[in-house]
């Protein structure tokens, strides 16, 4: 008979009467876990769900720092959620995850030796790393003529913060797996922000307001989710995905378009219809015919649904184009003047709702001063924003950025064709779709800022560097 198994501390203890010695290392470690154990245990004893967030806290404090892919899926979700409860004076959720985020890049950076984040970043798009240096360059010389410097500077922050999810993205989509993470998470951060928008809606007791989401008005959030329902269709059409996935998806996609429609954003309305005007030019030989029945079925639904069903506010708001309650007209008509003004320089980054007042009693009519004097807005379009606080130069570089971004979506495209990897030559035709949405709809939408806006652009080189012949094994 076979002699029973035992673990190696049983039998040293058997052969030298007496347990083991951990040695120095090995009894700081036990004491480590030991005292762990009792602060999260005396924690529970005393506020268990406290101790339940924090454990969750450290554990994606833990998933930040040491995966950059699954960093950036969870920095996606939160990036939905602003307005986050926090500590008094502190910073939202969202800006300690994306902190995080960095430093978890940076890590991975300097010490793997993974081929993603080996690759180089700016030699593999100078240029792209060119437009990015100029634009944020001039950002910050814009300090020198802003009317509010502190602005101007808290300006430049957020800018350089956008924009360096660009080699993070970079690093982080490697395979085809996690460009579906990616789509996957953004869809359910869309959802998520449009459900507890709409608790709010229905808690606030205020009749017929409108659907905005957590830190986001309705407008953002129409424009965010009309791109989650490009995005939620396009995993809809994957075949290789199985049929459950394939179903949750096409519901995802469903529920995102009613909750555009809630959010009465007529801007976001125009970028879901670029998207059904795109599509069958973007999705790719072969797919054409399905396209367009795609896109006319979910338009007709849409027209249907606002024709018959919808409340007569939404209706009304939808068809009516004379409604100017956010005073976007007036706040355009400023803008212009600044631009006119000052057409190189502008009138310095995040500086327009402090120099708007000096351009209300220019000839012409305004109707709404109150979004430019007791409460001052920016332009509820971010092209002409980026026009009047950074000039022409600043639009240049933008418009330059964006080209860039859409080119590199094209070419991955149109490589991953040549290659025969349908997966991912559908995925990156759905960015692009999805992009021509979003673009579409800050056409009427002030979130020149949106974290979601920079990392779906940063997408593009993402997929052109996985299209490359040395990582097409990995898609």
């Amino acid at each position: 008979m076979a002699a029973p198994t035992v673990g190696p501390i049983a039998l040293d203890v058997r052969r030298t009467g007496s347990l083991p010695r951990l040695g120095r290392d090995g009894l700081l470690r036990a004491a480590a876990v030991v005292t762990v154990a009792a602060f999260f245990g005396l924690l529970a004893g005393l506020d268990p769900i406290l101790a339940l967030g924090l454990i969750v806290g450290l554990g994606v404090l833990a998933l930040l720092l040491t995966n950059v892919t699954a960093g950036l899926m969870v920095f996606t979700v939160v990036a939905f959620l602003e307005s986050l409860p926090s500590v008094s004076g502190a910073p939202s959720i969202a800006k300690i995850v994306g902190l995080f985020l960095v430093l978890g890049w940076a890590g991975t950076v300097a010490f793997s030796r993974s081929e993603g984040a080996s690759l180089d970043f700016a030699a593999r798009f100078p240029a792209l790393v060119w437009i990015l240096a100029l634009f944020l360059t001039w950002v910050l010389l814009s300090l020198l003529w802003a009317e509010d410097v502190a602005v101007a500077r808290q300006t430049f922050f957020r800018y350089a913060l956008n924009l360096v999810l660009f080699p993070i993205v970079f690093t982080a989509i490697r395979e085809t797996r996690h460009v579906s993470w990616l789509y996957a998470v953004f869809i359910a951060g869309g959802l998520v922000g449009g459900l507890v928008g709409l608790q709010t809606v229905q808690s606030s007791g205020i009749p017929d307001e409108r659907l905005g989401g957590a830190g986001l008005n309705p407008n953002e959030l129409g424009a965010l989710l009309a791109v989650a329902a490009v995005l939620a269709t396009c995993l809809a059409a994957n075949r290789a995905s199985g049929a459950g996935a394939r179903l949750i998806a096409l519901a995802a996609a469903l529920l995102s378009t009613l909750l555009v429609i809630m959010t009465e954003s007529r801007g976001a309305m125009l970028g879901l219809t670029a998207a059904v005007l795109v599509t069958p030019f973007a999705a790719g030989r072969g797919r054409r015919a399905a396209a367009v029945a795609v896109a006319l079925a979910a338009a007709l639904s849409v027209i249907v649904w606002v024709t018959t069903a919808a409340p007569a506010q939404t209706r009304e708001r939808l068809t009516q184009p004379t409604s100017s309650g956010s005073g976007r007209v007036d706040l355009w008509t400023v803008g212009l003047r600044m631009a006119e003004d000052k057409p190189i320089t502008g009138v310095g980054a995040g500086n327009f709702p402090i120099s708007s007042v000096h351009y209300l009693l220019q000839p012409g009519a305004i109707a709404r001063d109150e979004f430019i004097v007791d409460h001052p807005k920016v332009t509820h379009n971010i092209y002409l924003q980026v026009l009047s606080e950074l000039g022409v130069i600043g639009l240049g570089l933008f418009l330059a950025l964006i080209a860039t971004c859409l080119g590199c979506v094209l070419r991955a495209a149109r490589t991953f064709r040549r290659q025969g990897v349908a997966t991912m030559e559908l995925l990156s035709r759905g960015l692009f779709i999805a992009l021509a949405a979003l673009l579409v709809a800050d056409f009427f939408s002030s979130a020149l800022y949106s974290k979601q806006l920079y990392l779906l652009l940063a997408m593009g080189p993402a997929l052109l560097a996985m299209a490359s012949p040395r990582r097409a094994s990995s898609a």
